[in-house]
């Protein structure tokens, strides 16, 4: 079985149940256990989605999503976290290339694609006194 850190961009239409005809992905990260991506549902870049991927106790990707705030101007459009403490950031940047993003008071660097898409993905510490963990309540933004 080959071990991915996140799924491709078919992966991502077939498990969002996305017509693989319409639905464009714009950007896909992961850390091995979760994952986050971005859909074009169909490639109007209107209604995009934010699926969260995970995988089960066999390896393999599963998915949920919902939709992304409609936003076509740069900057994070959400992040969240959940009880087992993931922390997650989503939007886009005016620059491609390595940048640095605000989230919540935190600047992160991620990897804006060529058309200024990112996702970044990590697991927060166990710790919960470590200031760099963002308290959220599991809720988006």
């Amino acid at each position: 079985m080959k071990i991915t850190a996140k799924p491709d961009a078919a992966e991502v239409v077939a498990l969002g149940g996305w017509h693989p005809r319409y639905a464009r992905v714009l950007v896909v990260a992961g850390n091995g256990v979760r994952a986050l991506a971005l859909v074009d549902t169909n490639s109007d870049g209107v209604e995009i989605n934010a699926d969260e991927l995970s995988k089960d106790e066999h390896g393999h990707w599963g998915s949920s999503s919902g939709p992304v705030p409609n936003r076509r101007a740069a900057g994070p459009f959400g992040y969240r976290s959940d009880e087992e403490g993931l922390f997650c950031a989503y939007g886009r940047a005016e620059a491609t290339g390595t940048v640095v993003v605000q989230v919540d008071g935190q600047g992160i660097e991620v990897v804006a694609n060529d058309d200024g898409w990112w996702a970044w993905i990590r697991a927060a510490k166990e710790s919960a006194n470590d200031e760099s963990v963002p308290k959220r309540s599991g809720r988006e933004r």
